[in-house]
C-alpha cells in the first residue's frame, strides 16, 4: 500500500527555497515558493519576493512587497527589502542611474538603520550614496561599518562580505582584497551569495565611485562561469579520449565553470559532460528533439558503450529539457535550432548570477589553423567567448539513414498567438465596435510590420502571426500589448484594465500552400504549442516560451527583458512548461 505524501510544512518549504537560492537555483527557488498556496507564512512571502528580486522582476516584486504588508513587519530583512527594490528600480534606466531613485533607496535604507542598528542596510546607504555622489555621507556610513566589529573578529561570508564593501567605498583596495578572500574561504560563501555581493561591486565600478584597482575585486568574487558545450561526434578510443578529457578537465577547473549546458552526443558532447559532473557541475542535459530519435541518430552509431555513457551522464543531469518535443524530421536544422537554444539557455541562466557565459569545445584540427563548428561560430558572433580543445583527426561513425524528406518546405519562426478575453460574452451590438476598436486597431499596429510578417490570420476576436525572427515578432508583440492597452472597456462593457493577451514561441513549422484559403500557411506541432500558451497569459501580458526567451537572448543587445512566472500547465493536458513574461528593457 502507498502510503500518501504529506505536503511540506512552510518551515521546510523555507528551507528548500533558500538551498535553490543558495546554489544559484533562481528558477527552482521559484517554482518552490509558488507551489505554496496561501500566502499567510511571512517568511515564504518574504521569498517569494527575494527571489524576483534576484530574478530581476523588480516591478512586481515591489506590487507583491506592499500586497503582503512586508513593511509592517519589524525585521531588517523584510525592511531593507523595499530599498533593495528601489535601488534595482534606479538601476533599470538607460545610461547612469536615476539619482532621484537612489537617493530614496538610500535614505530608506538609513532609516532602517537607525530603526535595527543593522549593519546590512548601512552598507547598502553607504554604497549608493557613494554612486550618487554624496562622498561625506558614504564614508561616514562605511566608517561605522568598518569599525563596528573589528576584522578578525568576524566570521561568516555576510559579515567580511560587508566590511570588503565597506573598505571598497573607503578606498582600501588591500583591505577589501583581504577581507573578500576570506570570505570565500567561508562555510557559508554559496553561489547565491557571491552573485549579490558582485552585482554590487559591478555597480560601484561602473559608476567610477571607487577607488583605482577595485576592479580586480571583480574577478575575485565572480561566481563559477556558465558553460554552453558541443562537439564533434567520434567513435574514439582510449588513448584519444584520455588526451582529450585531461585537456577539457584543466580547462574546467581554469575556467571555474559550475553549470552547464549541451546536448548528450556520443564523443565530445559526452567526454565533455563527463569532466563536468568530476568536477561537480551543474549539468543541465538539452535535447533538440525526441530522445529515442536523438539516441538513433546522435548516441548509438558511435558504439553500445556510448549509449551507456549517455545515460550514466543523463542519470548525474540536475535536469533534461527538449528545445523541442517533435520527432526528428531529417537534416541539419533540428540540430542548429537545439543548439541556439541550449546558447541562450545558458546566456539566460549567466545573467540571473550575474556570470560570465563561455563555450566549452571539443573539434578537429583541420591543419590549416582554423577551427570547424558552426555552433562555434554562431556564439562566437553574437560576442560570446569560446574555448577549444582541438582534436587531431577523429574517426566518426557511420550514420544511420535520415527518415525520408518530405517535399514540404519547413523553417524556424516566431509564432504569435493573440486573444481579447472576454470576447465570447460581448453583447452582440457591440461587435462592430469591438471590431473597430480591437481589430482594426491591431491591424493598424500590425501594418508597420508587414514587410516581415510572413502570415496572418484571425479567428474572432483571435490573430495568428508568422515572423521570420525573434526580435522582431517580440517588438509587434509588445507594439500590440501597448496599443490595445487603449481601448475603452466601459464602452465595449468588459471589466476595466481588459486588454489583449498575447503568446510567442519559436520553433520550426511546415509551410505551404493552403487549398482552402489559397494562400500561404504555417502548421506542426510547435505552432499548437503556441496555440497552447495563449489561454494561460494574463490580459495585457506577453508570455513566451523558454526557447523563445532563449533565441532572443542569443541576439546581441536587444531591447527586451523576459522575467521567469513559472511552470505552467497548458490547456487540453498540453504539459507543463516554464514560460517568461516580456517587457523592454529599462
Amino acid at each position: 500500500m502507498t502510503i500518501p505524501q504529506s505536503p511540506p510544512t512552510p518551515e521546510h518549504r523555507a528551507a528548500s527555497v533558500r538551498a535553490a537560492l543558495a546554489r544559484g537555483d533562481l528558477l527552482g527557488a521559484y517554482d518552490e515558493v509558488a507551489r505554496r498556496g496561501s500566502t499567510d507564512h511571512h517568511g515564504l512571502n518574504y521569498l517569494e519576493v527575494l527571489t524576483l528580486a534576484r530574478l530581476g522582476d523588480t516591478e512586481r516584486a515591489l506590487r507583491l512587497y506592499d500586497d503582503y504588508g512586508l513593511a509592517e513587519v519589524d525585521d531588517v530583512d523584510s525592511l531593507s527589502l523595499k530599498a533593495r527594490l528601489l535601488k534595482d528600480l534606479a538601476f533599470q534606466a538607460d545610461g547612469e542611474p536615476n539619482h532621484d531613485r537612489l537617493m530614496a533607496a538610500c535614505e530608506l535604507y538609513q532609516a532602517v538603520h537607525i530603526r535595527t542598528h543593522s549593519s546590512y542596510p548601512a552598507i547598502n546607504a553607504a554604497s549608493l550614496a557613494l554612486i550618487a555622489g554624496q562622498t561625506e555621507l558614504a564614508r561616514r556610513l562605511a566608517q561605522e561599518v568598518a569599525q563596528e566589529t573589528a576584522p578578525e573578529r568576524r566570521r561568516g561570508y555576510f559579515s567580511l562580505a560587508t566590511l570588503a564593501e565597506a573598505l571598497v567605498v573607503l578606498g582600501d583596495v588591500a583591505g577589501a582584497r583581504d577581507a573578500l578572500s576570506r570570505a570565500l574561504q567561508a562555510e557559508d560563501a554559496d553561489v547565491g551569495a557571491r552573485s549579490t555581493t558582485v552585482l554590487q561591486l559591478q555597480r560601484l565600478v561602473a559608476a567610477k565611485s571607487v577607488a583605482p584597482g577595485m576592479e580586480s575585486l571583480l574577478e575575485l568574487v565572480q561566481p563559477p562561469r556558465v558553460a554552453m558545450f558541443c562537439g564533434n561526434i567520434f567513435v574514439g578510443g582510449e588513448a584519444l579520449e584520455s588526451k582529450l578529457a585531461a585537456e577539457m578537465s584543466a580547462l574546467i577547473a581554469r575556467e571555474n565553470v559550475g553549470f552547464a549546458y549541451g546536448a548528450l552526443a556520443a564523443g565530445s558532447d559526452i567526454v565533455i559532460a563527463e569532466q563536468l559532473i568530476a568536477r561537480g557541475a551543474e549539468l543541465h542535459v538539452v535535447l533538440p528533439f525526441a530522445e529515442a530519435d536523438f539516441l538513433e541518430q546522435s548516441v548509438a552509431p558511435a558504439g553500445e558503450g556510448w549509449v551507456a555513457r549517455y545515460h550514466a551522464c543523463k542519470a548525474a543531469a540536475t535536469e533534461v529539457t527538449y528545445a523541442s518535443n517533435m520527432t526528428y524530421m531529417g537534416g541539419m536544422e533540428q540540430f542548429a535550432y537545439g543548439s541556439k537554444v541550449t546558447m541562450g539557455m545558458a546566456r539566460l541562466r549567466a545573467r540571473q548570477l550575474h556570470a560570465e557565459a563561455i563555450q566549452l569545445v571539443i573539434v578537429e584540427d583541420r591543419g590549416d589553423g582554423t577551427l570547424s563548428g558552426s555552433d562555434v561560430t554562431a556564439w562566437r558572433s553574437t560576442g560570446g567567448r569560446a574555448e577549444v580543445v582541438a582534436a587531431p583527426p577523429l574517426t566518426r561513425p557511420v550514420m544511420p539513414p535520415p527518415p525520408p524528406k518530405l517535399n514540404v518546405d519547413r523553417g524556424d519562426y516566431g509564432l504569435m498567438f493573440t486573444d481579447y478575453p472576454g470576447f465570447s460574452k460581448l453583447d452582440e451590438r457591440v461587435l462592430p465596435l469591438f471590431w473597430e476598436e480591437v481589430m482594426v486597431r491591431s491591424a493598424g499596429i500590425l501594418e508597420a510590420y508587414g514587410e516581415v510578417i510572413r502570415q496572418g490570420n484571425t479567428w474572432g476576436d483571435a490573430i495568428f502571426a508568422v515572423f521570420g525572427d525573434a526580435p522582431t515578432a517580440a517588438a509587434a508583440a509588445l507594439d500590440l500589448c501597448e496599443g490595445l492597452a487603449k481601448v475603452d472597456c466601459k464602452r465595449l462593457g468588459v471589466r476595466e484594465g481588459t486588454a489583449m493577451r498575447i503568446a510567442l514561441h519559436y520553433g520550426s513549422t511546415y509551410s505551404g500552400y493552403d487549398p482552402v484559403t489559397k494562400r500561404m500557411n504555417y502548421y506542426g506541432s510547435e505552432v499548437s504549442k503556441a496555440a497552447r500558451i495563449e489561454p494561460v497569459t494574463p490580459s495585457g501580458s506577453v508570455y513566451v516560451t523558454e526557447p523563445f526567451a532563449a533565441v532572443l537572448e542569443m541576439q546581441s543587445d536587444h531591447p527586451f527583458v523576459c522575467n521567469y512566472v513559472g511552470k505552467i500547465a497548458l490547456p487540453k493536458n498540453y504539459g507543463t512548461f516554464p514560460l517568461y513574461r516580456l517587457s523592454r528593457a529599462g
